[in-house]
């Protein structure tokens, strides 16, 4: 028996809900990144060729700059720069790197026997054997010659030209100095220095004579003569090869060779004028220092 509190009243069952809903839709999603455009397949074909051309172009154009142009830039040997020093040791660190050496000796603003100019200049490049000609200053300054009009009394002109006066110089002071340096100077002043080896007191290699004496006025290409003395202790010296070098620069390697030396002279071909045509004794003799050496010069 149910209690006074407890409700019985009977319930109907709830309907079933049979009606339609709207579907929930998804949530929205993001649209994806935009791809990068593909190349089209034809387009790439036609690219690829060109690129491996381009690339061989620039293969071949620096194989070109290592094995020619920058191989060209470095032909030959560099020329030292002597502009300043003393002729003979000019002379000595031409002939020692290879070249040939032309001395031209006349005035210039330097002292004498300095050198003044070169051609080609320090650091251009020559082959080996090549020649390089100084200009060696004699003592005097550049002169100019300068011309004056004259007037006569018919009122016409005439020119009136003064010019320098007969080619003399004076024999510079040899005396107390190393052949090599004392002759450098005599050739600078516009003289043709003959060494003449002497037994006599006084250091090995060092002048105690000339002739003509110093201060003399002499005509430029005149021989002067330089007693040197040899000494009592005189080592083999090898006696270099001058053939076919200029005359001044083959007394000058002589000298630097501890050698002296005697010019002579023989017509010969035109081309060979001012060149050594044969000397003695001959290349590669081995003698005793401050030997004489003749060389015969073409005339």
């Amino acid at each position: 028996m149910a209690g006074d509190d407890e409700i019985t009243q009977s319930h109907e069952p709830l309907p079933d809900d049979t009606r339609g809903h709207p579907a929930v839709a998804p949530p929205p999603v993001a649209p994806p990144p935009p791809s990068d455009p593909e190349v089209p397949p034809r387009l790439a074909r036609d690219i690829w060729p060109w690129l491996a051309l381009l690339g061989i172009l620039a293969a071949a154009a620096l194989l070109v700059w290592l094995f020619v142009l920058n191989r060209d830039s470095s032909k030959g040997k560099v020329v030292p720069a002597v502009v300043g020093m003393q002729q003979q040791q000019a002379i000595a660190k031409l002939t020692g790197d290879g070249f040939n050496v032309r001395a031209i000796v006349g005035p210039a603003s330097k002292p004498a026997g300095i050198v003044a100019a070169q051609k080609p200049g320090g650091g251009s490049r020559l082959d080996k054997g090549q020649t390089v000609v100084i200009d060696v200053s004699n003592g005097h300054a550049v002169s100019t010659t300068t011309t004056a009009a004259a007037t006569t009394a018919a009122t016409t002109t005439a020119p009136a030209t003064t010019t320098a006066p007969s080619a003399t110089a004076a024999v510079p002071n040899a005396v107390g100095q190393d052949a090599a340096s004392g002759a450098g100077q005599v050739e600078a002043a516009g003289f043709v220095a003959e060494t003449d080896p002497v037994s006599t007191s006084g250091a090995p290699g060092s002048i105690v004579q000339e002739d003509p004496a110093a201060g003399t006025q002499a005509g430029a290409g005149s021989v002067v003569r330089l007693s040197v003395a040899v000494g009592a202790n005189r080592p083999a010296q090898q006696v270099p090869d001058v053939i076919r070098q200029k005359a001044g620069a083959a007394r000058a390697a002589l000298l630097a060779a501890k050698l002296t030396v005697k010019t002579e002279y023989r017509k010969g071909p035109a081309a060979k004028a001012g060149s050594v045509l044969s000397q003695s004794p001959a290349a590669s003799t081995s003698v005793p220092a401050y030997t004489q050496v003749t060389i015969v010069v073409g005339g």
